[in-house]
């Protein structure tokens, strides 16, 4: 007869408030929740760029291939709330992995590990989907009669904001972010691993409020340098603020590796999080919208601006960090092959967007009536999910790009033989 293997709890695990499982003090343990939390912080990124051309207020600095502003301000509302936490929070969830990686691996393996996994897929996709995704883009700008295809093929635009903005990594920049902090890191870790260590007591989540004290800091960041929330820059090389503003939450999240037997303390005040910081960033929204119409000169307005999207920020990370351990329980097929997916789904997401709208802008011209901007939204989203989830699932997973992305998966048939024990009689 044949019997199920079960999966065994790890030895010396814990389980949080409402049958949270909580990792012990081994380095080696993963925590399900950030994994799935990560992924999704790279998802929401579709519905992020989705929302762009249909912007009642563009995005200083984004070129987008296709304009039809809303009307109203939905898409503002949804593009400004996720654009507002979600880098922070995959930054501070990648940094708290990479503590675990290097404790579990060590240093070096840690470093080639992010090397292959990040460096990698970075090369590949600037050689294989930057290129289209540009032409695409030029398709647009030349149908939006901006720019020409004489300029599209030469790369030189008379177009100022072309010029400056057009070219770069695009939607990739957090993989090159991501690399420097990956190095950094190492190199912090095998030559200054006083600075790491460094309070020798992590006090972050003692009590509700301290998780909080973070936003003194990205205050100071925000205040001096409000284009890091407000602005696009599309370059080839790291924008010095951005650079700094992003790292400290990877930062964060190293440290929240030391302390990561007490995350169950985020699951009471997670929902609670949440709500505050859609009610922050109700004052957030008002006053970037002066912001951008060109209202700078009170420098009270701007420090205020600053302390409410700092404020904004972490009430959002730290709130849907909580209520990611409060909701994911056990472990689901479905939402493991969605987090392993979200990756790829995120390298190629930006092109089938863009198709997308254009071809549904192009048959808006055609018809009598004006499509509802929410139509265009929602088939870029569909058909970007669906495309991506097809490729990945059966031309990606268990090949060679799949391996390059997150290692060699076994096929669900293999899986299977691997948890039945065979019993003779």
């Amino acid at each position: 007869m044949a019997a199920i293997r079960r999966p065994q709890q790890t030895p010396g695990e814990k389980t949080g408030p409402r049958g949270v499982a909580v990792p012990n003090s081994q380095p080696g343990t993963r925590i399900d929740a950030l994994d799935a939390l990560r992924a999704a912080a790279m998802l929401l990124g579709v519905f992020l760029h989705a929302t762009v051309a249909y912007l009642h207020q563009p995005v200083p600095g984004l070129v987008w291939l296709v304009n039809d502003p809303s009307p109203g301000w939905g898409f503002d509302l949804l593009f400004w709330y996720l654009h507002g936490f979600r880098i922070p929070l995959f930054f501070m969830v990648a940094g708290f992995f990479a503590a675990l990686l290097c404790d579990l691996r060590g240093p070096r393996a840690y470093l080639k590990h992010r090397l292959t996994r990040i460096g990698g897929p970075l090369l590949g996709a600037i050689l294989l989907i930057l290129p289209p995704t540009y032409f695409l883009w030029g398709l647009g700008l030349v149908d939006q009669n901006i720019a020409s295809w004489r300029e599209v093929l030469r790369g030189s635009f008379s177009d100022t904001v072309l010029k400056h903005d057009l070219m770069g990594l695009g939607h990739l920049w957090f993989l090159e972010y991501l690399l420097v902090y990956s190095l950094l890191y190492f190199v912090l870790r095998t030559r200054f691993p006083a600075i790491l260590s460094f309070p020798s007591r992590v006090r972050l989540l003692d009590t509700w409020w301290r998780p909080l004290s973070l936003v003194i800091v990205t205050f100071g960041f925000l205040w001096i340098r409000p284009e890091i929330f407000t602005h696009f820059e599309n370059r080839w090389t790291p924008e010095p603020w951005g650079l700094a503003y992003y790292g400290l939450f990877f930062l964060v999240g190293t440290r929240l590796h030391r302390v990561r037997d007490q995350l169950n303390r985020l699951i009471p005040t997670g929902r609670w999080f949440v709500v505050a910081s859609m009610a922050v960033f109700a004052l957030v929204f008002v006053l970037l919208r002066w912001r951008l119409s060109g209202d700078t000169s009170s420098h009270a307005t701007t420090w205020i601006f600053a302390l409410a999207t700092s404020l904004f920020c972490w009430l959002g990370v730290w709130g849907f960090l909580g209520l990611c351990l409060e909701g994911y329980k056990t472990v689901s097929p479905r939402v493991r092959f969605v987090s392993d997916a979200a990756y790829w789904i995120y390298l190629v997401h930006v092109p089938l967007v863009g198709l997308t709208q254009l071809l549904v802008h192009w048959a808006d011209q055609d018809l009598p009536i004006r499509l509802p901007p929410i139509l265009g939204f929602t088939l870029a989203v569909s058909c970007a999910f669906a495309v991506a989830l097809a490729s990945y699932r059966y031309g990606v997973r268990y090949g060679v790009i799949g391996k390059w992305l997150h290692g060699k998966k076994m096929r669900d048939e293999a899986i299977h033989r691997a948890e039945v024990v065979v019993r003779l009689p």
